[in-house]
């Protein structure tokens, strides 16, 4: 079943440009299970659409985690 999570980026270390936005769409997309990415430096935000059969939202925050992101879940479906 596909879902969609959005997750603010919180912490020191934000998202400022399309270089930034680019990675992290690349970083998700390579993530087992994740269909969709958008991220943008305007509102902080990252987009993630994902098959919750194979992969679920505290993984992929964990994944930016490790890329330096810290975020919280602002939306959830």
């Amino acid at each position: 079943m596909l879902k969609s999570v959005i997750f603010e980026v919180i912490g020191d270390k934000q998202l400022c440009c399309s270089g930034s936005e680019e990675r992290i769409e690349r970083m998700l997309k390579t993530f087992p299970g994740v269909d969709k990415v958008r991220a943008n430096a305007n509102n902080q935000h990252i987009d993630v659409h994902f098959n919750s059969a194979v992969q679920n939202e505290n993984a992929i925050s964990e994944r930016l985690a490790k890329a330096g992101y810290q975020t919280k879940i602002v939306s959830f479906s």
